[in-house]
């Protein structure tokens, strides 16, 4: 056999399915802990970490197994140039053998001491799969620089699942790491993937079937990502499935704003949209409207976005152009830190053609905590723990249950394309599943009630002025004053010297209803019951809903609102995710049930006495508590 015969064939290797579960069961950590020993001193220039630079001295150790060509590079005056010229060996190899020359020369110098040290097969088992999330989670802190974002197990088999890739497939994947890619294949050898950016690993380990694309011009120069989609958008080729990681664009603010200026310019310049349709759209939509264009009229698309694109205003119209010409099958929310690096809360968007409803599920609390250590990131965060969410794989099967059926379940709901018109297209997975009931008796809020207005905002050098620690006539009300539906006036600490005339107009009037416009459930709620010559104004972190009492018994409203279904109805007049806050003008909006006056009443009493009960059980506790503070100097003799 010719020599470069025997090159070829010792390289020549391909790890199929067998191959790859065989390689799974084989331990490497010596592979990893030895290289990271020997490279530790070692400054790797292009290479952002030292696990990257072991992935490549491993696959050049593989290459110089071959005897021949390890005496070729270290044993005669081999050159760059050499490696150029020479015919026996592959691009794969030249491109790692390069290494030893490129920048600086005494990387070979490390090399000599681990040819044959290690197996083939161990040294292949740390290319595939110390990348994967488990692998990447144990050495978290030292590969968190400069790495891909891997996916769990659970997140392949859930994505590669609702993808639904077939024999013979073109799949075009954005920002996807290799675990999808190598998953893909596996699944279905007989496809076509072109991807945006180079992988972790090298293809050619992979089966032959393979047809593996980097963003390539019709003369094979790279392309970026915009010019990829404009060559496609001109020759209107079309493509069976598309994986958008999108949402990890949040986390890349340096350009985002130029990319999407440029984006949406080359949408305008190639399709028919109206400016309104667009003009505000954030880059996620912006590549959703390509992704749709490119694809066949049976493909299907899938991405991976943060949840607020769903809702906010500024992507209300192109939603709607979405929604109304049936391009998006279904929406799952997934749990918060499903990803290693970003802790937001993530949905996937699954895309295709011809539909007539959306199908949401709310996986949001299918989820496992896994921690991991801290120690790199940030001084803040050393020796603190990070919680990972995992899906558990029977949960990973349920999601996909109800993905392909049509019950209405407290985690799933389909909603047809019309009904969008209502809810100003908003696709939120918690808002269109959390589907609130049509009282008979329903009445908008703002017809029952006199006003709501703001707390105070009266200016923080404004107040200090008059703050006192004296108890006096007049109290300055905060959240923290309310617990229980009971304002805890015994626990008054913000007195005043006197209420500004300019302030006058937020003293609370009895029987009015003070709720924390700020939060999450359960929300600070209470009827104010104003002592006798007291003055309270509260502060701007409540809203002041004064009700028509003829019409609405304030004990009774509030009774409702505390309700499972009342807090559901509460949680809609509320605005953002983290930091939520209450919306007057959607609180105002609210249908309630009202009842007559006798039934209200009737509710309200029942309530008043309850909240009455609650208030002599905490004063009895409080006076409970007080006592054992003097049980030491009681009984101390003297002590202190």
């Amino acid at each position: 056999m010719k020599k470069e015969e025997t090159i070829k064939k010792f390289y020549d290797i391909k790890v199929d399915k067998e191959y790859y579960e065989k390689l799974k069961t084989i331990d490497y950590s010596e592979v990893e802990t030895t290289l990271d020993e020997i490279f530790k001193d070692y400054i790797y220039y292009d290479h952002e970490t030292l696990y990257s630079l072991s992935l490549s001295a491993t696959y050049i150790l593989i290459i110089l197994q071959e005897p021949s060509l390890y005496k070729k590079i270290f044993f005669s005056s081999f050159s760059i140039e050499d490696l150029d010229n020479d015919p026996t060996l592959s691009d794969e190899i030249k491109k790692y053998i390069y290494m030893l020359f490129d920048k600086d020369k005494h990387f070979q110098d490390y090399i000599p001491q681990l040819i044959n040290r290690f197996g083939k097969d161990k040294l292949l088992a740390f290319i595939l799969f110390s990348f994967r999330f488990k692998d990447y989670l144990k050495n978290y802190n030292k590969r968190f620089s400069g790495f891909s974002n891997p996916l769990s197990d659970d997140l392949l088999k859930l994505f590669l699942n609702t993808l639904g890739i077939k024999e013979n497939d073109e799949i075009l994947t954005l920002y996807s790491s290799s675990d999808f890619i190598i998953e893909s294949f596996l699944k279905n050898p007989n496809i076509t993937i072109i991807n945006n950016s180079c992988v972790s690993i090298d293809e050619s380990l992979i089966s032959n079937n393979i047809k593996s694309e980097i963003f390539r011009d019709k003369f094979g120069n790279p392309q970026s990502t915009f010019e990829y989609f404009k060559d496609r958008v001109s020759s209107k080729q079309k493509i069976d499935k598309i994986f958008l990681n999108l949402s990890i664009i949040s986390y890349n603010k340096e350009n985002n704003k130029e990319a999407t200026i440029k984006y949406r310019d080359m949408i305008k310049n190639n399709f028919i949209f109206q400016d309104e349709v667009i003009k505000d759209s954030s880059l996620e939509w912006l590549f959703h409207i390509l992704a749709i264009n490119h694809l066949k009229d049976n493909g299907r698309a899938i991405s991976l976005v943060e949840k607020n694109i769903l809702s906010n205003p500024k992507n209300k119209n192109i939603r709607k152009y979405f929604i109304e010409n049936g391009y998006i099958e279904s929406i799952i929310l997934l749990p918060e830190n499903i990803l290693i690096h970003y802790p937001v809360s993530l949905a996937l968007i699954v895309f295709s053609k011809k539909n007539q409803k959306i199908r949401f599920i709310d996986a949001s609390k299918f989820y496992k905590n896994e921690k991991i250590k801290v120690d790199i990131i940030n001084s803040s965060a050393k020796n603190k723990k990070k919680a990972v969410a995992m899906i558990p794989d029977s949960d990973v099967n349920k999601i996909l249950n109800l993905l392909n059926g049509n019950n209405v379940t407290e985690i799933s709901f389909s909603k047809k394309i019309e009904d969008f018109s209502k809810n100003n297209y908003n696709l939120d997975v918690i808002e269109n599943i959390d589907i609130l009931p049509n009282f008979e008796n329903g009445v908008e809020l703002k017809k029952v009630i006199k006003n709501i207005i703001r707390g105070s905002q009266i200016d923080a050098k404004e107040l200090n002025e008059i703050r006192t620690y004296d108890v006096t006539p007049y109290i300055y009300l905060t959240l923290s004053n309310i617990n229980d539906g009971i304002i805890e006036f015994e626990n008054i600490e913000e007195y005043l010297t006197k209420i500004p005339e300019k302030q006058e107009k937020f003293c609370i009037k009895n029987n009015s209803i003070l709720l924390s416009k700020i939060g999450n459930p359960p929300y600070k709620i209470a009827v104010a019951q104003i002592p006798d010559n007291k003055k309270i104004i509260a502060s701007g972190n409540f809203a002041i809903i004064e009700v028509d009492e003829k019409k609405l018994n304030p004990w009774y409203l509030v009774a409702f609102l505390i309700t499972d279904i009342g807090v559901k109805i509460l949680k809609k007049a509320y605005i953002g995710s983290l930091h939520s806050s209450l919306s007057i003008k959607k609180l105002e909006d609210t249908i309630i049930p009202i009842l007559s006056i006798e039934e209200q009443n009737k509710i309200a009493q029942r309530y008043f006495e309850k909240i009455n009960e609650i208030k002599e059980i905490k004063k009895d506790l409080n006076g409970k508590i007080q006592i054992t503070k003097e049980i030491f100097k009681k009984y101390n003799g003297g002590l202190a």
